[in-house]
């Protein structure tokens, strides 16, 4: 059975790819509607803004990496692991073209996006921070002596590495060489790595949860 392509899927399929193509300053509703091939008096009853449709699609894309990786993590028996996930949030990034736009090449467009959805500065935090760590480590799949802020730190570090020197032609050997320092050094050696694999789900589900924003003295 063949899926009909609705017009809300032109529209934030071709918000994405004026992204991608011509830059966030470019986007604009005419522009928008012309790559969609949808009336703009349409697309305006649609959405209150350009803004609310770009919050949209955001939130396709990131529903869109979140099935790929937990799927990813659930198929591996060792998906558990820090090295098998960190593999699977890295390779997804850098397989979207969109992701890999907003999360490599143009933050400044994800941040953008992001104060428009939350009325405040917020970037999500799609990789591995040391709060995951320490879950892992409580869960019994990195080792009790890692440092988590430091090992946050250095993921960090290399994965900025990466983007700073894209393109690679090995890309893909290279994520699954420092991926295998990773699990020399934090992953544990269990078995069942379904505790991971919860810790996994629990820290994705919290960061597709809308924010509340802050209060008038802390922003």
């Amino acid at each position: 059975m063949i899926s009909e392509i609705t017009d809300l899927d032109r529209i934030l399929v071709a918000a994405g790819d004026v992204i991608i193509n011509d830059g966030y300053d470019a986007v604009s509703l005419e522009r928008i509607a012309q790559r969609a091939d949808v009336d703009a008096d349409r697309i305006d009853a649609m959405f209150p803004s350009v803004g609310d449709i770009l919050v949209s699609m955001l939130n396709r894309e990131f529903a869109a990496m979140y099935r790929g990786i937990v799927d990813h993590i659930e198929r591996d028996e060792k998906g558990g692991l820090l090295s098998r996930i960190y593999l699977y949030t890295l390779s997804t990034i850098y397989e979207r073209p969109l992701a890999k736009t907003l999360f490599v090449i143009d933050r400044d467009a994800l941040n953008a996006i992001m104060r428009h959805s939350h009325s405040f500065s917020y970037v999500p935090q799609i990789g591995v921070r040391a709060e995951m760590i320490e879950r892992l480590q409580q869960a019994g799949m990195v080792r009790p002596e890692v440092d988590a802020r430091a090992l946050s730190h250095v993921i960090s570090t290399y994965s900025a590495g990466i983007a700073i020197t894209a393109p690679h032609d090995d890309l893909d050997v290279v994520i699954r060489g420092f991926c295998d320092l990773l699990s020399r050094s934090a992953d544990t050696a269990v078995v069942d790595t379904r505790p991971g694999k919860a810790v996994y789900y629990d820290w994705a589900s919290s960061l597709t949860l809308p924010k509340s924003p802050p209060a008038d003295g802390d922003r």
